[in-house]
């Protein structure tokens, strides 16, 4: 199980990328570095926006590498608006810890959903980050 998980690198790195940004906010040591401020912005703006596109199409061909990135900021503006509403509603608040807590179970939870999509999938069809992919977005 966890070989075939780390095949699908882009789900792997969301899930990392969302646990470590828990630790650099959380634990006073580390969350007065640039660290956090990065790691925070990306949770902000583009993992659970991903993560969302990732699960709603999880095929090779459903879409273009740069339509995935410009969805996924799109739609985590979006996610992150509708969570905090939703937050705002709670005895929680919209305060640090709630909301890095629910974008971290949001984010986690649909890129695990994702997998287990992608499993069901051909091999073949399966979308995957590939090297000549991140090539084309950045240039």
């Amino acid at each position: 199980m966890s070989k075939n998980f780390l095949k699908e690198l882009d789900l792997a790195l969301t899930i990392l990328f969302t646990l470590l940004c828990i630790v650099f906010v959380l634990f006073s040591p580390l969350n007065e570095t640039l660290v956090r401020v990065v790691l925070g912005l990306l949770l902000l703006l583009f993992m659970p926006g991903y993560s969302l596109t990732a699960i709603l199409f999880p095929r090779k061909y459903d879409l273009d590498g740069i339509e995935r990135v410009a969805l996924s900021f799109g739609l985590s503006i979006v996610v992150v608006s509708l969570l905090g509403l939703g937050l705002n509603y709670t005895p929680f608040g919209i305060k640090l810890a709630p909301t890095l807590i629910v974008l971290s179970i949001f984010t986690i939870s649909l890129s695990l959903g994702t997998w287990i999509r992608r499993m069901k999938l051909p091999a073949e069809e399966r979308f995957r980050v590939t090297f000549e992919m991140l090539l084309k977005i950045c240039t």
